[in-house]
């Protein structure tokens, strides 16, 4: 559409990408420490539910939903653990239990599927 009009959108795109390159330049001394000290946690508690969500169900919006519920009860559970041993820090209790809650999904065995029709009509001989 600008492109239409007459905008000159090589020369905006460079301006954008310039932009985008001071900021990220500007911004890597801090985000770059925020990252190497909250990636693990932040990956564990990306991955574990979601890995124990889909172990659980194999609906994709119940997966979701469980993964988003499991991720909740592992960081009041790792914050309580926390509690109760002053010596544990509350980022390795909460991924201490998401690690624990995701090992449990290989005990449980997940539901055979349904077979579904496509028709929801039985075909005869």
């Amino acid at each position: 559409m600008a492109a239409a009009r007459g905008v000159p959108v090589r020369l905006l795109g460079y301006g954008f990408l310039a932009l985008a390159g001071v900021s990220a330049a500007e911004a890597t001394q801090a985000v770059g420490s925020l990252l190497l000290l909250g990636l693990l946690g932040l990956l564990g508690l990306l991955a574990a539910p979601a890995g124990a969500a889909i172990r659980l169900t194999d609906r994709p919006y119940r997966a979701l939903a469980l993964s988003t519920g499991l991720a909740v009860l592992e960081i009041w559970a790792g914050l309580f653990a926390a509690y109760a041993v002053p010596e544990m820090p509350p980022s390795f209790a909460i991924m201490a239990v998401a690690t624990a809650v995701y090992a449990a999904t290989f005990a449980t065995r997940r539901p055979a599927p349904v077979p579904r029709t496509t028709t929801g009509v039985p075909t005869g001989t």
